[in-house]
């Protein structure tokens, strides 16, 4: 494992968490948790995979450009091998890039929470209704007491 591959997995270890760090804050409240923020964070993580992936691509195109003119097959094989992972790792970049750019969108694209409304309660002479429930979920619970 060379120092390139190191340097190129502590990239890939940041993406992820810049990543997961945009996903987990996107519930919680306060200035710094709004959807807004989390949603340029996560614009700001995509711009940098997709930078990632673009620059892998032009290493595997430069890999595959000296596969073509490795003389001995032991260079081959290297070149080769070295081609492909840096395929491997335009493809991954780039879905993770695709990932999180669909995620901002998401998140810069999302309603606030709603508020939710007072449970109603209803007196009908000698009965009394109590509803409730998950208003945003459409499930409803009626509850009747007798109180003659």
């Amino acid at each position: 494992m060379s120092v390139e591959d190191n340097v190129n997995y502590r990239r890939l270890l940041l993406a992820l968490l810049l990543i997961l760090f945009s996903l987990g804050g996107a519930w919680a409240e306060g200035p710094f948790f709004s959807k807004k923020f989390y949603g340029y964070t996560a614009l700001g993580a995509s711009g940098w995979l997709f930078s990632e992936a673009y620059a892998a691509r032009q290493d595997a195109n430069d890999a595959y450009g000296r596969y073509k003119r490795a003389e001995t097959r032991g260079d081959v094989q290297i070149f080769y091998d070295e081609s492909r992972r840096f395929d491997t790792r335009v493809v991954v970049m780039g879905v993770l890039g695709v990932g999180a750019l669909t995620w901002s969108v998401r998140l810069l694209r999302g309603e606030e929470r709603k508020q939710l409304p007072p449970p109603p309660s209803l007196k009908i002479k000698g009965v009394d209704i109590d509803i409730g429930g998950d208003f945003l979920g459409r499930r409803v619970q009626m509850i009747l007491k007798k109180d003659f």
